[in-house]
Order: structure tokens, then sequence, then C-alpha cells
């Protein structure tokens, strides 16, 4: 079974490779960075896990992961679905501090960006609407069967506000993964955002 899955991920590597995304560098200080954060902004990661390797690698993107601001005072906090993040709390729709969703035991590189087509009124009903989902479970499937990770969580309700939203889903036809998916990469590559902080800081 272990070489099955080292097969699959070698496979995944090849036919698959990872893109590096242009970002834009500040010289802004980190405080100064996150002063700018504001509730409604999506926050990416590029995770270390097997999970996150597989997906990086399905998407063509340097993010496996993808969440929203739900509030900035006193701290930074993130709803989003996850199957890993809190053991207490496993595969189901969580609220995370920034320093949970950004622990280096999960990622190794974070970025916040703006969805600039989505207006104050708009964040806000998403947002009141992603908070009523807490504790749904996580469940990875096709766009054709009932799904709920992390961009399809985004989406769904989003949609709702924003019809006009219409990030790319990709078709995926590997063992155990076939149909037609959302990964974070359409929402990092989706026209209209701007970048409002990447960790660690990246030249294009």
């Amino acid at each position: 079974m272990k070489l099955f899955h080292y097969f699959f991920i070698f496979l995944l590597f090849i036919k698959n490779p990872v893109y590096a995304l242009e970002l834009p560098n500040s010289d802004a200080s980190y405080k100064e960075k996150f002063s700018l954060i504001q509730v409604g902004d999506w926050i990416f990661r590029n995770g270390v896990q097997t999970d996150s390797f597989i997906v990086k690698k399905l998407d063509g993107s340097v993010f496996s992961h993808i969440g929203m601001i739900v509030s900035v005072e006193p701290e930074i906090k993130i709803i989003h679905a996850t199957t890993n993040d809190d053991e207490n709390k496993p595969n189901q729709v969580i609220i995370s501090t920034l320093t949970e969703f950004t622990d280096p035991d999960l990622a190794q590189m974070y970025a916040v960006a703006r969805p600039n087509f989505l207006s104050d009124k708009q964040k806000k009903q998403i947002i009141e609407e992603l908070l009523t989902k807490q504790g749904e479970e996580f469940i990875l499937a096709s766009r054709e069967q009932e799904h709920l990770y992390c961009t399809t969580l985004l989406y769904d309700t989003i949609v709702k506000y924003q019809p006009d939203f219409n990030p790319e889903w990709k078709h995926a036809k590997f063992p155990l993964l076939s149909g037609d998916y959302l990964f974070p990469g359409a929402f990092a590559n989706y026209p209209n955002i701007t970048w409002i902080y990447v960790y660690p800081d990246k030249t294009p």
C-alpha cells in the first residue's frame, strides 16, 4: 500500500509540476502589513503535509489551502474547512487564530489577498453565513456531488451574494479522485484581488 502511495505521488510530480505564483514584495514591516488585513480577506497557505503536496501537484499552484478572515480584533481569526488542523475537531469547518493557521507544522508560506469585487456589505453577509457552518463535515467530492472542502466552503457562500463569482474548476482524473474540483489556485489567480501580505516576502 505504501509503495502505491509513493508511486501515486511520483506520478503527480511528473504530470503536474508546481508553478511559482508571482507574488508582490514589500518593504513594509511585519506589524504594518498585518495592520492592513481586513475582515473578508482571503488567507492562503503552502502546506507541508502529504495531502497538501497532492493538492499543489493537482492544482499547479504554490497554495494548498484557503480560508477567510472573519475577525481582526482582538486577534485575527480565520474560518476554513480542514481535515486535521485541530486534532480535537477533525474533518470539519473550524475557526483558527492566525498563529494556529500559520503554524510551521502546517505551513511553510502564507499570503493574504483582498477580493476587491466584493463590497463591505457582501463580505459581512458572507461571513455571517460562514459562521453558521462551524462544525459541518469536511467532504472532498467532485462538483456534481455533495461537497465541502476549503475552497467550496468559500465558493458556495460567496456565489450566493456575488453570482458573477466564477473561479475555474479543474478536472482531475487520478485514482480515488475523479471529476471537477476547485483548488486554491483558482482564488489566487482570480481577477480583481490585491495581495496584502506574503510571508516570507517573495520578490517576483
